[in-house]
């Protein structure tokens, strides 16, 4: 039984080649040697060869047309094949289905190749829910949903709740009908047809992919995983999802804010805390928010949890910074806002940029030497140019001990009339790098005197044009904002 693609190509490989022989020994000179019957035999088990390798092509083709809805099975035995049938039918390959399983792709394979023996019963369970099938007397697949319940429980596949298709994809008034009880199987209709025209309009999904049969596949950022490792388990699918969702966002405000005068973002930490200080009198959220869209520098701010930390695009010499935060610390966000800003800065001749950012704690961050730049300079424009003297300069007041660290933050940051939340965050970043992380006990040390995500929220309906055509796009964005 054919699994893969490669063992396709392989069988495809065989077929064409034992069809050759069979050519050749039709059409080739008369072998005299050989007795006319052994000729014969020869030929009839070649044919048999190629009739089996036929059929278990044909029998692939069948399944990866995915018109299908039951696979028979007949005994127990014959589970291990229905559920690679299933598999392959629902469109799914063998490395989709391991990232559904939060395994690796070699176990499935291995799975599979044995027929599942060393499976238990519990793993077959999750197989058969990680495939969206029922197990009776045959293997139920999935259908094409024709209505909006069938629709949620398609998208829960590939990691898409229905929380968040009601809370960000659907407008407002369609995900409140969608709350209730559908009145008419017209509304449920369509509702249905209004959510695949987000779905196909947010992920690039075509309305076959939608409403078909087939597995939906979370869209890629190939330029940001250089920077980003996607967690290799479910979540990759959720997290994948999330970032095509803001990617959408900030093309939908690039667009809307492209009569935005554009200016050179400064790298130079001295430089961008001397530009905020003396246009805004202060460097805090706020000021450099402003300071942000001042320099042509799109804003959007968003609290989902989970996934992504933050995230940086430039699309046609234009950026946007995705604050992504669930913190309530406005020293976090100003943080995290100059250190995208830095990355929003390089390479200003580019015409393209992606950055998706892990969380503070990853190795990515810490291994990066763009990353580590990144901070410094956020940890710079903050602290005034005198980071790295308040940093060892707390090191030398705890004696080299993290635990006294706490108790110091506080009396150097209020000698040198700094931000403790600031010099927290700072510290915090510099002991990562000895794979210390410090980043709880900074938190602990932050002021929760404001509502950073509301500051930068209310900064960006201030600052933003609103120059968007598509109604949908419009509903969509403030969906986000509210």
């Amino acid at each position: 039984m054919i699994t893969n693609e490669r063992q396709y190509k392989i069988t495809r490989s065989e077929a064409d080649r034992f069809r050759k022989a069979i050519i050749e020994m039709t059409k080739g000179p008369s072998r005299t040697d050989v007795h006319p019957r052994l000729l014969q035999a020869e030929r009839e088990a070649m044919e048999s060869q190629l009739a089996d390798l036929q059929a278990e092509l044909a029998e692939y083709d069948r399944l990866k047309s995915a018109d299908l809805s039951v696979i028979s099975i007949s005994s127990f035995d014959e589970l291990a094949d229905g559920l690679i049938r299933a598999r392959i039918a629902s469109g799914l390959s063998q490395k989709a289905l391991a990232d559904r399983l939060g395994l690796k792709e070699q176990q499935v394979q291995r799975y599979e190749a044995e027929r599942y023996t060393s499976a238990s019963y519990q793993r077959l369970r999750e197989i058969a829910n990680a495939l969206g099938v029922r197990i009776t007397n045959d293997i139920l697949l999935p259908v094409a949903p024709n209505s909006f319940g069938g629709l949620v429980s398609k998208l829960r596949q590939v990691g898409l709740d229905r929380e968040f298709l009601l809370t960000r994809l659907l407008p407002s008034a369609d995900a409140a009908r969608a709350s209730g009880e559908v009145a008419s199987e017209d509304d449920d209709y369509t509702l249905t047809a209004r959510a695949g025209t987000v779905l196909e309009r947010v992920f690039g999904w075509s309305r076959d992919n939608v409403f078909g049969p087939q597995a939906l596949v979370a869209p890629r950022f190939a330029a940001a995983e250089a920077r980003f490792k996607m967690p290799a388990n479910r979540a990759q699918a959720t997290t994948s999802l999330y970032a095509a969702y803001a990617n959408y966002l900030v093309v939908v405000a690039l667009k809307g804010a492209r009569s935005l005068p554009k200016a050179e973002i400064p790298t130079d930490p001295a430089v961008m805390h001397r530009r905020i200080q003396d246009t805004y009198k202060t460097v805090d959220l706020k000021s450099a928010l402003h300071t942000a869209w001042d320099l042509g520098v799109v804003v959007l701010p968003l609290r989902d949890p989970g996934t992504f930390h933050g995230a940086c695009w430039r699309y046609g010499g234009r950026n946007a910074v995705v604050l992504k935060q669930t913190s309530k610390h406005e020293a976090r966000w100003l943080f995290d806002l100059l250190h995208e800003l830095f990355h929003a800065g390089q390479r200003p001749e580019a015409a393209t940029l992606e950055v998706i950012e892990a969380d503070e704690t990853s190795a990515e961050r810490r291994n990066s030497n763009e990353e580590i730049a990144a901070s410094q300079f956020a940890g710079e424009v903050v602290l005034d140019g005198k980071a790295e003297t308040l940093a060892q300069a707390c090191v030398q007041a705890a004696r080299n001990s993290v635990e006294r660290l706490k108790s110091v933050v506080p009396t150097i940051a209020a000698k040198n009339r700094v931000s403790v939340g600031a010099l927290a965050n700072y510290l915090a970043f510099r002991l990562s790098w000895q794979g210390v992380n410090w980043w709880g006990t900074a938190a602990n040390l932050q002021a929760d005197n404001s509502d950073p995500w509301t500051i930068a929220r209310d900064v960006f309906v201030e600052r933003f044009p609103y120059d968007i055509d598509n109604e949908l796009d419009r509903q969509l964005l403030d969906r986000a904002l509210h």
